[in-house]
């Protein structure tokens, strides 16, 4: 409609990619938010979302001495899950509003909450490191420390396009991609090295803005 600000909400499905994508599959997610048009061509957002990933199972080095001395390395198997929450700020570009299918490209910045849960039913001593598990033991420790949740908050960006169909006077559909790039913790490795949890994520919506 001719209205200046709009009202959206929306789903679909969303790829990790990168590292990221090697350690979580494709998952779900949804958003909505407000959409403030300050001129025919131009509009500002903020929007919220939420997208889960599920994530590959995953075999670690285990050990019943914590110095991996005595008694031969077996492995144990890790089970996660990823979720995201974020607070996007975004400015719109769109063509003109008398067509009835309309573009428009999208960017801006963020905070993002990233949260891993990591559960497996074995018992020992490790020494791994990922970032993106957000945990790094060069030491041994006992497994029981590995597991459980932790998380993050940090800054991103994001850009992305679209396009909207009109429904009548009131409402549109639109379908939307976007690239997502996180800043992530680092973590120093068994090896020395410096790793971080930089993320990259690339959600497809499908949604109704009125």
């Amino acid at each position: 409609g001719d209205r200046p600000v709009h009202f959206n909400i929306g789903g679909g499905f969303t790829m990790p990619m990168s590292d990221i994508g090697e350690r979580f599959g494709t998952g779900g997610g949804f958003n909505a938010g407000l959409v403030f048009e300050t001129s025919k061509v131009f509009a500002f957002g903020v929007e919220y979302a939420w997208n889960g990933l599920s994530g590959n199972t995953t075999e670690i080095p285990t050990s019943v001495d914590p110095d991996f001395s005595v008694g031969p390395v077996n492995t144990a198997i890790i089970e996660s899950k990823h979720d995201m929450h974020s607070i996007t700020f975004n400015g719109l570009l769109q063509t003109s509003p008398d067509n009835r299918a309309r573009f428009y490209g999208i960017g801006g910045i963020g905070a993002y909450h990233r949260n891993i849960a990591l559960t497996t039913p074995d018992i020992g001593f490790t020494t791994y490191c990922d970032p993106y598990w957000y945990f790094c033991y060069p030491a041994a420790v006992e497994i029981d420390r590995v597991v459980g949740d932790r998380a993050s908050w940090d800054t991103g960006m994001n850009l992305g396009a679209g396009v909207t169909f009109k429904m009548g006077e009131a409402a549109l559909f639109y379908i939307e991609t976007r690239w997502h790039y996180i800043w992530g913790p680092e973590f120093t490795g068994t090896d020395g090295e410096v790793r971080n949890a930089n993320g990259q994520y690339f959600p497809v919506t499908f949604g109704f803005r009125f």
